[in-house]
C-alpha cells in the first residue's frame, strides 16, 4: 500500500532551487536511506513528507489514517515528567481504557449482576488486549534499555538529562509509537556502538512500518536501506538495495552516462562541422537534412559532476618524539562516582588509536586528562616530549561566535591577505561570501568545517577527534578519512562510525565496566575478536542448560500468562489509589 506520494515537487528559498520536479513513492514496509550534500534539500524533502512544509509546488498524497512519526535533532520534550512518564505518553488511549476497567470493576463490586456492566468490561477488556494490553510498560523498560539507559535513569526528570540523553529519549518516544512511517534525521549522532547495533536489529527484527532515513553513518545505511535515494542537482535518482550497492550501481550508470554523452557529444560536433562547410554549397540539401535530424535528437544528459570536497592536508610542525603518553593504573573519580580505573596503556607515534564504548563510560574524559584540563585521582599519565595537541571538540566551543569565518582564520593568520584568506576558506567549501558569515548562524555542519580549517593552521602532531563525523556529510567524510591516513603525527579518536573507524585505525582501547584495555587491529579485526568471544560464551551456556534442565520457574511464561500476571499487578498498583485516575490525565 502506497502511504506517500509526490509528484513534481518543487521548492525554492527565495533565488536558491532546492527541489525541481521531485516525484517519489513510499509504500508500507519501504526501507529507505536518502543521501546528498549538506544543504542539497535533504531535510527539506522530509519536512515536507511529515507535513511541516505547505508552500511547495506539485502534490502530495498521503493515506488516509496514515500515522507519521519524524525524529530530528532539535524536536523538545516534558522537561517536568520523568523519563518513564514520558514514554509513557505513547500509551495514553491504552491507560484511559485501564481507568475505565477499574472504574467497572469497582462497580461491579456493588452489582455484580449488572449485565450492561459486564458487556461493558467484556468490550473494554477486548480493546485492551488488542491494543496490546499491559505488555506496553514492558515495552517502554525494552526500549529505553536498548537505548543505553539504566534502569535508575528511568525515574530521571527529563530536563536532567544531557542533550544526547534527550535526543535518545525522543527517539525512543517514536520507536514505540510504531507509526506507520517513520521519518529519521541523522538518528545515529548520539548514539554509541552498542545502541546503533540495537538500533538496527529493531528496524530490522520488530518494526513493521516505512523508514526513510537521513544519515551519514555508510555502516547503519548499509543495514537499514533496502533502497536508497540520492538528491543531487534538485532532483532525486533511486537505486535499489543498501548503500554499497548504491555506490557500485551508481558508479557504473555515471561511467556509462558520461560515453553515452561523450559518444553524442562527438556526432552532434561532426555533424555540426559538415552543415557549416556545406550549407551554401553544392550539399545544401544534404546540410539541411542533417541539420533537421539534429534539430530532432533527443539529446543524452549532461552527467551531473560532482560538487568539490573538502580539501585537508594535516602539516606537522614538530615531528615529536616515539613515545606519545604512557597510562600508568591511570583512574579518575567524580566524587563518590568511579569513571575509570587500573588503565595501563602506551600510545607511539603514528598510532590511530579508536576509543569506543558506551555512552558515558569516561571517553571524553580521558580527552580532558590528555588536555590537562582535570587530574587523575590515581595513577599516572604521562606525556611525550615536544608534543603540539589539535582538539576537535564536538561541543565545537572553540569558536567565536560573534566572529565572521574570514575574521576567524585573520586571527591566526594575520599577515595574510584577504585573497589569500578566501581561497584558504574555499578549500573548505566556504565560497564567495560565505566567508563573510557570522559563526552564530552556521549549520552545524559549517562549524564543522571551519574547526577542521583552524586544525590545520596549528600543524599538531598529536590530534584529539571527538566525534569528528558528526555533522559532515559523507564527501566530507570520506575527505577526512584521506587526510588522516596520510598524516604523519598520532591520532586518538571517539567515533561511533564504524566506517570511519575501520578505515583509519589500527589500535583500539576499548571502555567497559570503570575499565579500559587496548586491542591492536583494525575495527573489523576487533568485531570479528568480539563475535568469537561471544559465541563461545554462548557455547558454553548452552553446555551448562544441556546437564541439567529444571522446571519452568517464570523465565518463559506463555504470552498469555505474561498478560495474566501483569494485569494482576497492574490491579494491585492501581487499587492503591483512591481515585483511579491516569498519571498523564
Amino acid at each position: 500500500m502506497s502511504l506517500i506520494q509526490l509528484e513534481n515537487i518543487s521548492k525554492s528559498y527565495g533565488k536558491q532551487q532546492i527541489l525541481a520536479g521531485v516525484s517519489l513513492k513510499i509504500n508500507d514496509g519501504d526501507r529507505l536511506g536518502l543521501v546528498g550534500r549538506n544543504g542539497s534539500g535533504k531535510t527539506t524533502l522530509v519536512n515536507i513528507i511529515a507535513g511541516q512544509v505547505f508552500d511547495f509546488e506539485g502534490k502530495l498524497y498521503k493515506a488516509k489514517h496514515a500515522e507519521i512519526a519524524y525524529f530530528r535533532q532539535d524536536a523538545q520534550l516534558d522537561s517536568d515528567t520523568t523519563l518513564r512518564q514520558e514514554m509513557l505518553k505513547v500509551f495514553r488511549d491504552l491507560r484511559g481504557i485501564e481507568d475505565e476497567i477499574l472504574l467497572i470493576c469497582e462497580k461491579l463490586d456493588t452489582q455484580p449482576d449488572n449485565r450492561n456492566l459486564i458487556d461493558e468490561l467484556s468490550l473494554l477488556q477486548l480493546k485492551h488486549e488488542q491494543l496490546g494490553g499491559y505488555d506496553y510498560e514492558y515495552q517502554v523498560e525494552k526500549t529505553l534499555s536498548g537505548l543505553g539507559f539504566t534502569e535508575l535513569e528511568f525515574n530521571l526528570q527529563v530536563g536532567r538529562l544531557s542533550g544526547g540523553q534527550k535526543s535518545r529519549a525522543l527517539l525512543g518516544k517514536f520507536l514505540l509509537q510504531k507509526p506507520d512511517l517513520l521519518l529519521l534525521d541523522e538518528p545515529t549522532n548520539h548514539l554509541d556502538i552498542n545502541t546503533i547495533q540495537w538500533l538496527e536489529n529493531f528496524i530490522e527484527t520488530e518494526f513493521k512500518g516505512a523508514v526513510l532515513t537521513i544519515s551519514h553513518d555508510r555502516y547503519f545505511l548499509d543495514q537499514v536501506s533496502g533502497k536508497v535515494i540520492e538528491l543531487r542537482s534538485c532532483q532525486i535518482k533511486e537505486y535499489r538495495g543498501n548503500y554499497t550497492s548504491y555506490l557500485k550501481t551508481k558508479g557504473i550508470a555515471d561511467i556509462s552516462q558520461q560515453r553515452l554523452y561523450d559518444k553524442q557529444q562527438q556526432h552532434i560536433a561532426h555533424q555540426e562541422e559538415f552543415i557549416q562547410r556545406n550549407i551554401a554549397g553544392q550539399r545544401s540539401r544534404e546540410a539541411k537534412g542533417r541539420q533537421k535530424k539534429l534539430d530532432r535528437l533527443e539529446r543524452v544528459e549532461k552527467p551531473t559532476s560532482e560538487l568539490p570536497a573538502m580539501k585537508i592536508d594535516f602539516v606537522t610542525e614538530a615531528r615529536g618524539g616515539n613515545d606519545i603518553l604512557e597510562c600508568l593504573n591511570l583512574g579518575i573519580d567524580f566524587g563518590e562516582k568511579t569513571i575509570f580505573t587500573g588503565i595501563n596503556a602506551e600510545v607511539s607515534r603514528q598510532d590511530v588509536v579508536g576509543l569506543i564504548g558506551p555512552n558515558g563510560v569516561g571517553k571524553t574524559t580521558f580527552f580532558r586528562l590528555i588536555l590537562g584540563d582535570i587530574e587523575p585521582t590515581v595513577g599516572k599519565l604521562r606525556l611525550g616530549r615536544n608534543l603540539k595537541i589539535g582538539y576537535y571538540d564536538q561541543e565545537m566551543k572553540g569558536l567565536a561566535s560573534s566572529n565572521t569565518l574570514i575574521s576567524e582564520i585573520n586571527e591566526l593568520k594575520p599577515d595574510w591577505s584577504q585573497e589569500e584568506l578566501r581561497n584558504y576558506l574555499g578549500r573548505f567549501l566556504f565560497l564567495h561570501d560565505d566567508v563573510f558569515k557570522v559563526i552564530a548562524h552556521l549549520s552545524a555542519g559549517e562549524k564543522a568545517r571551519l574547526i577542521f580549517s583552524k586544525l590545520l593552521l596549528e600543524q599538531p602532531n598529536l590530534l584529539l577527534l571527538d566525534e569528528p563525523t558528526n555533522h559532515l556529510d559523507i564527501p566530507s567524510i570520506e575527505a577526512l578519512e584521506v587526510a588522516l591516513n596520510e598524516y604523519s603525527g598520532t591520532i586518538l579518536v571517539i567515533s561511533h562510525d564504524r566506517h570511519f573507524l575501520n578505515k583509519i585505525a589500527n589500535k583500539f582501547l576499548v571502555f567497559a565496566n570503570s575499565r579500559a584495555t587496548l586491542f591492536p587491529g583494525t575495527y573489523a579485526e576487533y568485531k570479528a575478536h568480539l563475535e568469537n568471544h561471544q559465541r563461545s560464551e554462548t557455547s558454553t551456556s548452552i553446555k551448562g542448560k544441556k546437564k541439567g534442565k529444571t522446571k519452568n520457574r517464570g523465565g518463559n511464561d506463555t504470552s498469555k500468562e505474561r498478560v495474566l500476571i501483569a494485569t494482576e499487578s497492574k490491579k494491585t498498583k492501581r487499587k492503591k489509589r483512591k481515585v483511579p485516575q491516569s498519571i498523564l490525565s
